[in-house]
């Protein structure tokens, strides 16, 4: 585990511009974008506590994993954090030289004498090369390009010793390939131990370079973003617009892409014929079970104790051992099955329809997550499908047809990448097939790639009039 550099918790600021309340947490080698509502409100005022300007006026703060005052962690970040921001210095007279050891300090000439040698040591020369760094140091600043000079401040941020570099708007200064070599740089810095806030409002940019996005909103921290996990889901969960283009996550590109999601390689189960087959994003894709043995081995794997003899199963890429793969159940794998009430299933009886949609999102957002809000906009995504007041009566009321769309539509909602659906069809009246085919082409339409074990359907294909589900279906097996 990597060494937290700085944590405040519930920490209420003073800036100038009113007050704040911002949780802040990073560790050695961690990137963190922050994304703020309003640049000139929020944004100033997250930034001055780097500056010094904003005020901690109450909450816990700790350094490196101990409790200190606000005033010790004041210190630690005026000693150990850099802030790299829209205005360039643009000095006629100072040297690339000049800018990294002398500006900004008062330095003995013992001191001098050994930044400069080792700003010469083949450790610095080393550093420059990585970083593409191909100009002298009598160079003046004046005549350095935009792309080099930022990355001159990143090399002078590891020439100090910064733990923490703060990035303001660098989207908005350099052109998109400059963008690039840039980052490139930073993940360097990364590599070596350093943390990195990359404030700015161009979501795709923090999703591809951030491990972690954290959310301000009317000047609170509302949200901790995973990007690997959500994907689009938070904006359409708050009915937020974009502000720029498609997150550049690789995942969220190929999944819209319709790329393969689940990849099984002779996956052995006790008295099974190995499994073999790969399913898409977008896909419906059906493995025919006539006795049941393939979905209780599969139910069992997943939902209960039982480990494949042999073979692969790769999500996205990605070979998990089972151990691994059980961490994913509940955001990266659905596992809907025909009772959709708990022990197994998604729902709990006594919860009300909105409390057991809550269950699921929520615990995305972040531990220190702003509830009222983010359960209003579960509310009126789901009126879409129910009535406000029926989202409002503990689901023991509800009929089973009604539990049964709630637990798709709790899916639909959390958006996992692959939803295994055990015999769905079976015990159900022929009159919501249809219901349960229609939420099944919603859930792929959503990029999911859906995973259906059963008996045969060629029945309800037959009768279906639903012809996208027809489309989107494909068969594994005779």
């Amino acid at each position: 585990m990597k060494e937290e550099l700085i944590r405040i918790e519930n920490g209420r600021f003073q800036h100038e511009s009113g007050s704040y309340r911002f949780d802040i947490s990073i560790a050695q080698g961690e990137c963190v974008g922050v994304y703020v509502d309003e640049h000139l409100s929020s944004g100033t005022a997250y930034l001055g506590i780097f500056y010094g300007t904003s005020v901690m006026k109450s909450g816990k703060a700790f350094c490196r994993g101990s409790r200190v005052r606000p005033a010790e962690i004041g210190r630690w970040i005026c000693q150990n954090c850099m802030v790299m921001g829209k205005h360039r210095f643009a000095s006629k007279e100072l040297t690339a030289k000049d800018y990294v050891i002398a500006l900004g300090k008062t330095m003995s000439r013992e001191q001098l004498r050994e930044a400069d040698r080792r700003i010469s040591s083949p450790e610095s020369q080393s550093i420059r090369e990585q970083m593409g760094i191909r100009f002298g140091w009598e160079e003046k600043l004046t005549a350095l390009s935009l792309l080099d000079y930022y990355k001159l401040a990143l090399y002078k941020a590891w020439f100090a010793g910064s733990r923490l570099i703060v990035l303001d708007r660098v989207t908005e200064i350099l052109r998109q390939r400059d963008l690039e070599a840039f980052m490139d740089c930073v993940q360097l810095l990364l590599g070596q131990g350093s943390a990195v806030f990359l404030l700015d409002l161009d979501e795709g940019f923090m999703y591809r370079y951030a491990g972690r996005v954290d959310v301000i909103k009317n000047r609170k921290l509302c949200y901790h973003l995973y990007p690997e996990e959500y994907d689009e889901r938070l904006y359409e969960i708050l009915g937020w617009e974009r502000r720029s283009g498609v997150p550049e996550r690789e995942n969220t590109a190929d999944r819209q892409a319709g790329a393969e999601v689940l990849r099984v390689t002779d996956l052995l189960f006790p008295s099974m014929a190995p499994l073999s087959f790969a399913v898409r994003g977008g896909e419906i894709a059906f493995l025919r079970d006539e006795n049941y043995n393939t979905a209780s081995r599969i139910l069992d794997c997943f939902l209960g104790d039982t480990d494949w003899i042999s073979g692969s199963f790769r999500l996205c890429g990605r070979e998990y051992s089972r151990t691994e793969m059980l961490r994913k159940i509940g955001t990266e794998i659905g596992i809907q099955i025909k009772m959709p009430d708990r022990k197994d299933g998604v729902l709990f009886d006594d919860l009300t329809a909105l409390d057991n949609l809550c269950l699921g999102l929520i615990p995305k957002a972040g531990k220190h997550v702003i509830r009222r809000p983010l359960v209003d906009s579960i509310l009126d995504a789901a009126s879409e499908w129910f009535e406000r007041e029926e989202l409002l009566r503990p689901i023991r009321t509800w009929s089973m047809p009604q539990r049964l769309q709630l637990s798709y539509l709790k899916w639909y909602l959390m958006n996992p990448r692959l939803l295994i659906c055990l015999f769905p069809f079976a015990g159900q009246e022929p009159l919501h097939h249809e219901m349960i085919i229609q939420m099944l082409v919603n859930c792929a339409r959503r990029g999911m790639a859906v995973w259906i074990i059963s008996s045969g359907i060629d029945a309800i294909c037959e009768k279906t009039e639903n012809t996208e589900f027809v489309t989107r279906l494909r068969y594994l097996n005779g």
